[in-house]
């Protein structure tokens, strides 16, 4: 028996039933965990480090396992999972007033009481309100919370139901409103735990959202800034068990189109366009290749409802939202008046439906894709860049025109945040024509390219083990002796997330 199982035994198992479940991660190679340990409460988890420093364990962090990089994927580490840590603790609001939640309730319940508290309280501002939660809490269960009270914590992406708010804020998650709202580090005012050593981090934080210069990146966390500590750092010196999070007014109305573009650096006008015409307003532009597209229609079958009368025929789509906080101006109007006047679209280039039926479709696009790949039989590269957004469009024409000239036999699906320059690439093989085969060549292209382009192969996603050789090779010796001598420091013996990063190569 180890010496964790020793000490937690309630909170502990080697099972192998029990492990199966963190060994097969969303998408990726099954895994192999040695141990399973779920503290039930902060300072636990403080416990559990500082044991596994004295007996040389490995952990790997596992939260809400969505993420791409492989690295909650265990290879004979102890997987820690923080999934008990998911309470709200208190709201606050700007002018001091807190209210503090009872545990052990639902969401809604949790949100209930919050606005019967609000409303005792006279209704008082929120404008500058910030809530305090444990790392585990997925980001839908918080928006449930918020919602009597019209605040959200605004990250946007198919997985929030099981993503949780401590784990993007560690990887500086993006999501579709990033445009509006920056990553998840920005909407942090701290966050607090343990580093890899056990002891307590203290608050660290991190800066809010300022809307970069078109000619630099807007989301690349392949750029650690060790100055935030836990926030952005993706597992690599510590564990954040609670956040201090910023909240946001629901906006008072929302209208959203869908458009049919040419090309991407035409979709990318229309960015710049919609940015003039509404200073502060656009709250999302999202694009979808029209493979990806089709997609979704052959999943959804009868289901599916095009925005248009008639099919476009168009090779690229974009999801153009915006928001206004006064609920007396005509939006639908003024986006119509865009669209028509200052675009010239025409009637049947605007695509209108309800929001939900929009996002249901950019939402729908990886369950395609599972679909199509398992079909095809060939397996798939995924791939999460960035560019800046000024060289965005040009990229992905670029890119694309490459992979297909060079690669024919390989499927090309690309969609992602355009409004912040992510994309998120998809590369499908056929059983006759495995993508493994020619998978070094891929990801040899695809990574030159984007970083021709000034951009990052790692957007919003992390480095994990998938990307450590690639963060290796691509950062320069200064940034990379910065991030070890962090490592060293707060988890001298590497205890977790090991192979992040490449950690058990740089440090041996």
């Amino acid at each position: 028996m180890s010496t964790l199982q020793q000490r937690f035994p309630n909170h502990y198992s080697d099972a192998p039933a029990r492990l199966q479940a963190y060994e097969i991660p969303e998408r990726g190679e099954p895994g192999k965990a040695a141990g399973l340990l779920l503290p039930a409460s902060e300072s636990e988890v403080g416990e559990m480090l500082r044991t596994a420093n004295e007996t040389g364990a490995r952990l790997v962090i596992s939260s809400g396992r969505t993420g791409l990089v492989e690295a909650q994927r265990p290879e004979g580490e102890i997987v820690l999972s923080l999934e008990k840590l998911q309470q709200p603790l208190s709201f606050s609001l700007a002018d001091g007033r807190s209210f503090d939640f009872e545990t052990g309730l639902a969401p809604e319940a949790h949100g209930d009481a919050l606005a019967a508290w609000w409303r005792d309280a006279g209704k008082p501002s929120v404008d500058g309100a910030s809530i305090l939660v444990e790392g585990a809490m997925a980001v839908d269960a918080l928006n449930q919370i918020l919602a009597p009270i019209d605040l959200m914590f605004p990250m946007e992406m198919g997985s929030s139901s099981a993503a949780t708010v401590g784990a993007c804020v560690a990887n500086a998650s993006a999501g579709a409103n990033a445009v509006c709202y920056g990553t998840a580090t920005h909407m942090c005012l701290s966050a607090s735990g343990y580093w890899g050593n056990g002891e307590p981090s203290g608050n660290c934080t991190a800066t809010r959202w300022r809307l970069p210069s078109p000619d630099a990146l807007a989301i690349d966390s392949a750029s650690v800034n060790t100055d935030w500590g836990l926030i952005g750092s993706q597992g690599a010196f510590g564990v954040i068990t609670q956040l201090r999070l910023r909240t946001y007014p629901v906006p008072m109305q929302r209208e959203a189109a869908m458009l049919p573009v040419a090309d991407m650096p035409a979709a990318m006008r229309i960015l710049g366009a919609a940015r003039a015409a509404f200073p502060g307003e656009v709250e999302e532009f999202e694009f979808i290749g029209r493979s990806a597209l089709e997609l979704v229609r052959g999943l959804r079958g009868d289901a599916f409802r095009w925005p248009f009368e008639t099919d476009p025929g168009a090779p690229y789509f974009v999801l153009l939202q915006l928001k206004t906080p006064d609920p007396n101006i005509d939006l639908a109007a003024r986006l119509y008046e865009f669209l028509a006047g200052e675009l010239d679209l025409q009637d049947e280039l605007i695509g209108y439906a309800p929001l939900p039926v929009l996002k249901a479709i950019r939402h729908s696009i990886t369950e395609a894709s599972n679909h199509r790949m398992r079909a095809l039989g060939g397996g798939r590269l995924s791939f999460d860049t960035a560019t800046p957004v000024a060289v965005f469009g040009d990229y992905l024409a670029g890119l694309q025109a490459q992979l297909e000239a060079d690669f024919p036999q390989v499927e090309w699906i690309a969609f992602g945040h355009a409004g912040v320059g992510g994309a998120h690439l998809h590369l499908l093989g056929t059983r006759e024509s495995p993508v493994k085969a020619s998978a070094a060549a891929l990801i040899r292209r695809v990574i030159d390219v984007t970083l021709a382009h000034g951009g990052t192969f790692s957007a919003e996603h992390g480095i994990g083990p998938k990307w450590a050789e690639e963060y290796a090779a691509h950062t320069t010796p200064e940034t990379l002796e910065g991030l070890l001598a962090q490592k060293r420091r707060l988890d001298p013996n590497n205890v977790l997330n090991p192979r992040s990063f490449g950690f058990d190569r740089l440090l041996k």
